[in-house]
């Protein structure tokens, strides 16, 4: 069908499905700015012939059309928390820009690209503090966290609510591991469950046609699951859960690899303390650990991602850039190239 074509539900290793509808969305913004900017320029004209300008149209351009959304209470949470990690101030603002597709890196699922980013770049190398700094600064820079832990905690939450929500059996807040506190002091509490928004006529009509495109049921269902990010790929999402598992894993060893001495500082040269006073990666991601992230993943996708073995096959680009490429909307090039140079 083509709807479900277009939403994705075939294979998107390819990720063709959400090109298009990227592309569709990129469009789309153009003909709404060219028809505010035209409308604009039609009220200064009038103001100039008449000299008794109102505003008017300028006005009906700014308001545009209601666009509202119904939430369950665990949703509107976990739409706050993708809020409150992103660049927007307000849930209106962020839902104007990830519904049209104009920011797919808008939700908490798309940033847990930078996971396979990070382990592609690195892969089978030893983590030493350097390597272990640039990861905390991509997460100051996507999640407003440097403490890799956190980020961690983060992305498992909001992985397990898409996988819950997809099997039909996402309940409340406590089916899910809990966020970060930083990240809850950041939410706050007194969540609505309904959001309404304001969008131009171009960009509610966009988000109409995308819906209808999809195999979501219609324009609020379609508005959730992409402000959620629960529109990605399944089996991408769950190379991302193991992938943050093996990692969590790799923090554990380093906290149980690290006696401290008398005073609180490290007892020895490993295990050094990282970023915020926390335990950190260094030195303790060897060789080993990169050939158990290898074969956890053929052991649950089928696919090596080093090195040719007597059986299954190596996929390391196959498996971690079209990770990073699907959940960031973009190639990891062009993510890098977003990324501030100060980084």
């Amino acid at each position: 069908m083509p709807g479900r074509l277009m939403a994705g539900v075939v294979d998107s290793g390819t990720g063709l499905a959400h090109r298009w509808l990227r592309q569709r969305g990129l469009f789309a913004e153009l003909r709404a700015l060219e028809g505010s900017e035209r409308a604009l320029e039609r009220s200064r004209e009038a103001g100039e012939d008449t000299g008794d300008s109102t505003g008017d149209d300028v006005g009906k351009v700014g308001r545009g059309e209601v666009l509202s959304i119904r939430l369950s209470r665990v949703q509107a949470v976990l739409l706050a928390e993708a809020v409150a990690c992103s660049r927007y101030r307000s849930r209106s603002a962020y839902l104007r820009a990830v519904a049209t597709g104009r920011d797919r890196r808008g939700p908490i699922l798309a940033k847990a690209g930078v996971l396979f980013l990070w382990a592609r770049t690195h892969f089978g190398e030893p983590i030493r503090l350097e390597e272990q700094e640039e990861l905390g600064r991509l997460g100051q820079f996507l999640f407003g966290t440097e403490d890799v832990g956190e980020m961690l905690a983060l992305i498992r939450r909001h992985l397990r609510a898409a996988r819950l929500a997809a099997s039909g059996r996402l309940g409340g807040a406590e089916s899910l591991p809990p966020a970060p506190e930083r990240v809850q002091q950041r939410v706050g509490s007194g969540l609505s469950t309904e959001v309404s928004t304001r969008v131009c006529r171009e960009r509610k009509r966009l988000i109409r046609e995308n819906a209808a495109y999809s195999a979501y049921s219609g324009m609020s269902g379609f508005v959730r699951h992409v402000a959620l990010g629960w529109d990605r790929n399944g089996e991408i999402l769950a190379r991302c859960a193991a992938i943050a598992e093996w990692m969590e894993g790799c923090l554990k060893g380093c906290r149980e690899k690290s006696p401290k001495g008398p005073q609180g500082t490290q007892g020895g040269s490993r295990g050094q303390v990282g970023l915020k006073g926390q335990v950190g990666l260094e030195g303790h991601v060897g060789s080993e650990d990169w050939e158990r992230l290898d074969g956890e993943t053929h052991r649950r996708f089928g696919v090596y991602l080093s090195g040719p073995r007597a059986s299954g096959r190596a996929d390391v680009e196959g498996a971690l850039r079209r990770g990073a490429r699907h959940l960031l909307g973009a190639a990891p090039e062009t993510f890098s190239s977003r990324v501030p140079a100060e980084l």
